[in-house]
């Protein structure tokens, strides 16, 4: 007769059942904790866990998971006194993540509860208007501002697509609405959309709920027109108080303004914009422009200027991440 490797392991397997059976089920447990559970002298959060199974670390996981658990929330605004009533970020326990570091501690280590953090979706940052991003790195960001100018639009688009480089697009509501091709080709062709409200209005005249109606107008044409949508909120003319930045910040936006204003609008030469680009630019900027023709004329330069001189260009939202 041939006894094979596996025949080997099923007897002896077989002998150890019957001899633990015979020593009783007190040692069957203990060689069982040994073998599969938590090794000696592990902690978790100063409890000492050695020898529990998986199946009743989960409970003990549990337990602590409840007592260690914050809510996040949201950043608000006291419309009475005007105080802003800061963020908390959250914590959650993962427990099978904590259970799983249990069982592969060595011993008598000591394991923390594994935590997820939730953060919340607005925070202080939001009820401050932003002049310009942070600036540990040489990045700046290209804003549009669309209410008008249709026709220069698309050539601009090709401008920036030669160079590979994503702006962020501020229309209103109106003009999205008024020109929805053209607004979901620019969400299309990779760029950010923002909000520039639902009408060119004047913020800074307007009732808090009046506020609230131009920025959500905004949002709910603009969401319509390019299946994208707003985070950053621009202020039409730029005009805008502690009033708008509180509505817009309870409305999930922060409020952008500019570090350099090529004032473009007003259609000065092509040289004109771009060298109060040159002249301005440093890291974080917020770069303002509107769809005129001497703006395309001077989007190439300004584009290869930045390049060459080593920022990257990346959308408003991308600038502000944390």
């Amino acid at each position: 007769m041939i006894i094979t490797r596996k025949g080997i392991m099923l007897v002896v397997t077989v002998l150890l059942v019957v001899a633990l059976g015979l020593l009783g089920p007190g040692i069957y447990r203990k060689v069982q904790r040994t073998l599969y559970g938590v090794k000696s002298g592990v902690t978790l959060e100063g409890q000492l866990v050695e020898g529990l199974l998986e199946h009743e670390l989960y409970d003990v996981v549990a337990s602590l998971a409840e007592t260690s658990y914050v809510e996040a929330s949201n950043a608000s605004c006291n419309w009475q006194t005007g105080e802003i009533t800061a963020e908390v970020i959250g914590q959650l326990v993962d427990v099978q993540s904590t259970v799983k570091a249990l069982l592969d501690a060595p011993a008598q280590a000591s394991v923390d509860l594994v935590t997820v953090l939730i953060l919340p979706s607005i925070t202080t940052a939001h009820f401050q208007p932003i002049y310009r991003g942070p600036t540990s790195e040489p990045r700046v960001a290209l804003m549009i501002n669309v209410d008008w100018g249709d026709e220069f639009i698309p050539g601009m688009l090709d401008v920036f697509a030669h160079h590979g480089v994503s702006a962020t697009w501020f229309p209103t509501g109106r003009w999205a609405k008024a020109s929805p091709d053209l607004a979901k080709k620019i969400a299309q062709d990779g760029h950010e959309v923002g909000n520039h409200g639902g009408w060119h209005g004047s913020p800074s005249e307007m009732s808090r709920s009046e506020t609230a109606r131009l920025i959500q107008e905004g949002e709910d044409l603009i969401l319509e027109a390019t299946g994208q949508k707003p985070q950053v909120f621009a202020p039409p003319s730029g005009d805008f108080n502690q009033q708008t930045v509180a509505v817009a910040a309870e409305l999930g936006y922060k409020t952008v303004l500019w570090t350099v204003d090529t004032v473009d609008w007003q259609r000065p030469a092509p040289t004109v914009i771009i060298d109060r680009i040159k002249s301005k630019v440093v890291n974080g900027a917020l770069i303002l422009m509107h769809p005129t023709q001497p703006t395309l004329e001077a989007l190439p330069v300004i584009l290869d200027y930045l390049s060459r001189s080593g920022f990257q260009c990346v959308t408003v939202t991308e600038l502000l991440s944390d």
